[in-house]
């Protein structure tokens, strides 16, 4: 028997790529998303998985989902890190109350363990020490770093309270095939899109601000690693630990890309911090994970796509 595993947020980049390893090692995979979503980043595969449509937010729909699953990808965000503070209750109504009817769902129908997807570029806020690892302190700037941050919270209080296992992953910054460009969340696929626009970059700050990038082929295998774990670690940062500024990119993307384009600078953001780089360690030596295509070919992968889509 294959095991069964849903991924709530499917449809989107993170999960169709999710989706896409899974099946390659021999589960089987139902995708969960919003009514009338774009099907676009999982046409090749719909054929392999079991796509329900329903609303994240209502408790009948996840109960009916959730039937002869063993495992649950949680992916689901209704916020963006640069809007979530604009309206904080909606980000408590939306994602946490939901992530709540999801756990308690989860134990009534038996689930063997939640792979959460949290924010490694936002749950710690301005960090101490770089390398940021697992057991810095977690100031978050935004709401969408403190809502990310509280359900890891309630979901350790589910396992302690009603044995539902877990795992969390705290992604640093993904990119690659099939991010949505016209989120300003994914600023490669952002950036890119624009340059392909003939449209100006438009960067917070002086650019100076230094992040950790990992290309998304190489980051949804923590999700596989992270569903056979069998150690005591429930928190893994999923990361390259190498930092680029964000003037490094677009360097990269005149050398390496032969791109021209003009870049505006803009005034900072308060909630902006002013370096992530997370320590990958743990995971490299308890899901035996680390990334391993280089940030050049993964960005040349990268425009390609947005050149042909």
């Amino acid at each position: 028997m294959k095991d069964n595993c849903i991924i709530y947020g499917g449809a989107g980049f993170i999960g169709s790529h999710i989706a896409e390893d899974l099946l390659l090692n021999n589960f089987k995979v139902s995708l969960f998303d919003k009514l009338n979503a774009s099907k676009k980043n999982v046409k090749h595969i719909l054929g392999k998985v079991d796509f329900i449509e329903g609303d994240f937010n209502n408790e009948v729909d996840i109960n009916k989902s959730l039937k002869n699953k063993d495992y649950v990808v949680h992916l689901v965000s209704s916020t963006l890190p640069a809007s979530s503070n604009l309206n904080p209750f909606y980000d408590v109504e939306s994602n946490l109350l939901a992530s709540l009817h999801l756990f308690e769902q989860c134990v009534k129908n038996n689930v063997k363990k939640v792979i959460f997807i949290s924010s490694g570029g936002t749950v710690y806020g301005n960090p101490l020490k770089i390398p940021i690892n697992e057991n810095h302190p977690t100031n978050p700037l935004n709401s969408y770093g403190i809502i990310k941050l509280t359900i890891e919270k309630y979901l350790s209080l589910y396992k302690s309270l009603k044995g539902l296992d877990y795992k969390v992953l705290r992604f640093s910054n993904p990119f690659g095939e099939r991010q949505n460009p016209l989120l300003a969340q994914g600023l490669i696929a952002h950036l890119l899109y624009r340059i392909k626009h003939g449209k100006p970059i438009e960067i917070w700050g002086n650019g100076k601000a230094v992040r950790d990038y990992f290309y998304i082929k190489d980051g949804v295998k923590s999700i596989r690693k992270a569903i056979r774990d069998r150690s005591c670690n429930q928190i893994y940062n999923i990361s390259s630990s190498k930092g680029l500024s964000i003037n490094e990119i677009l360097n990269k993307f005149r050398k390496k890309l032969k791109l021209e384009f003009n870049v505006n600078y803009m005034e900072s953001r308060k909630f902006d911090v002013r370096s992530n780089i997370l320590d990958n360690r743990l995971a490299a030596r308890y899901l035996n994970w680390k990334p391993e295509t280089a940030f050049d070919e993964g960005l040349v992968n990268t425009w390609r796509y947005i050149l042909d889509n």
